[in-house]
């Protein structure tokens, strides 16, 4: 069987190393738009920033390919699928045939239309080609647009580097797809106390410069500077796709297998659409550890082992100098659109933060900042357990008195949230009752 995998991402290697592990047989082929072997596109601020070496960042050498037998065809971008051949074209127009293929090859940088977003200076830091033009650059001032976690780690490694740093935000408060307000407003304030300029609710209209960059206009302001950084996100990579026919919305859809609409392709990884795994909503949830499970359900349903795919989750970690936050499930915006009865509890300790979401008294979601997050696996647990923290309130007392039959995490829950003795109903007394 000729397998034909397009992207050299995550979840490609993991499809193509899966199968290998199980099969010596089959013919795999990696079909890549780089021209590198894997690497790991999370460390690469780390990288611009001087904190490894560039040859830390990859997690696959060439050999590594050829000693699995795993043939892997860089700079070889595909522009369209053939099912009826069986076959793949690249943008060379070479033409790769296939029994099975597989879709894994993420998504493109959004470029937002900024009038004059094509002078020298203006870069970005997805993927290691662009990182490496980010690290050989030599500026003193940069405006990077747009605050997710590429774009504030982006901030952190160019301040490293000694920069003067700016993070723009058109929306009202950082990292807006991971965090509530309440949570991302200290995140900023913690990012000022590092010399990083944070501007939020704050439109940029223009570039300057008549070649090179040399500065910023936004709704409110102009900043001079040599250096601008697109982070704007990620658009899923759908295109390929639909030269096949395959159906796709925000991403290409698949069903419990991981196959696209069209019978014998699959799909995994950031161009993927697929399902909440707690609510069964249909999210696009672009993570590191998606990608990789997805990638597994891919392998095991190519061989033919009728694997399902429970659905993807949200989890994140937003990390920039000894600052550490995390994020996971649902944020009080996502939750608005649910039917249900919501509530945040939040705690806070000096630097230290907590909040929680809840849906009908059970954990939709949770973010945290500094010791707190170390604590966040165990809210974790209990939203896919679907514990009932009202329940948790009610009986306190028998959760917390000598002998206590519930397990240790319930009265760590309890008093990570602020539960104590005098926070307990009149019938806690009761006789205790499961979660």
């Amino acid at each position: 069987m000729k397998i034909v995998i397009v992207g050299n991402g995550i979840a490609g290697n993991e499809v193509a190393f899966s199968l290998r592990e199980r099969t010596p047989e089959h013919e795999i082929k990696i079909l890549s738009a780089e021209k590198f072997p894997e690497y790991d596109p999370c460390s690469l601020p780390y990288y611009i920033g001087g904190d490894v070496p560039r040859e830390v960042v990859f997690r696959r050498s060439l050999d590594d390919y050829q000693n699995k037998n795993i043939t892997l065809v860089l700079d070889s971008p595909v522009v369209s699928i053939d099912p009826h051949a069986g076959a793949v074209v690249t943008a060379k127009g070479e033409k790769h045939f296939y029994n099975k293929l597989v879709l894994a090859h993420g998504g493109r940088l959004f470029i937002p239309p900024i009038e004059g977003v094509d002078r020298q200076g203006v870069l970005s830091c997805k993927l290691l080609g662009e990182a490496d033009k980010l690290s050989e650059h030599g500026g003193s001032t940069a405006v990077v647009i747009g605050s997710g976690a590429i774009g504030v780690e982006a901030a952190e490694a160019l301040k490293k580097k000694g920069y003067v740093v700016y993070i723009i935000e058109l929306l009202d408060w950082i990292l807006p797809a991971l965090f509530d307000e309440a949570t991302a407003r200290r995140l900023e304030a913690a990012l000022r106390t590092y010399g990083i300029q944070v501007l939020t609710a704050e439109k940029v209209l223009r570039i300057d410069g008549d070649t090179a960059v040399t500065g910023v206009v936004t709704d409110k302001r102009e900043i001079p500077c040599d250096t601008v950084v697109i982070a704007t996100g990620v658009v899923p990579g759908t295109a390929l796709a639909q030269t096949a026919g395959i159906e796709v919305e925000r991403g290409i859809k698949v069903n419990s297998r991981m196959e696209t609409s069209v019978e014998g392709i699959y799909a995994c990884g950031d161009c993927v659409e697929t399902i909440d795994a707690c609510t069964g909503e249909d999210v696009m949830f672009q993570l590191k550890h998606n990608a990789t499970e997805q990638a597994r359900i891919v392998a095991r349903n190519i061989l033919g082992m009728n694997a399902t795919y429970t659905g993807a989750y949200a989890f994140a970690r937003a990390h920039f100098f000894d600052t550490h936050a995390v994020t996971f499930g649902k944020t009080s915006r996502s939750t608005a659109c649910l039917l249900g009865d919501t509530e945040v509890i939040e705690r806070e300790n000096g630097k230290d933060y907590l909040r929680l979401i809840l849906l009908d008294g059970k954990v939709a979601g949770g973010q945290a900042i500094g010791t707190y997050a170390d604590s966040i696996g165990l809210f974790m647990g209990a939203m896919w357990r679907q514990d009932d923290i009202k329940t948790l309130r009610k009986n306190w007392v028998n959760i917390v008195r000598a002998g206590s039959p519930y397990p240790w995490i319930y009265r760590k829950m309890g008093w990570l949230i602020g539960l104590s003795a005098t926070d307990v109903s009149s019938d806690a007394a009761a006789v205790c009752q499961s979660f």
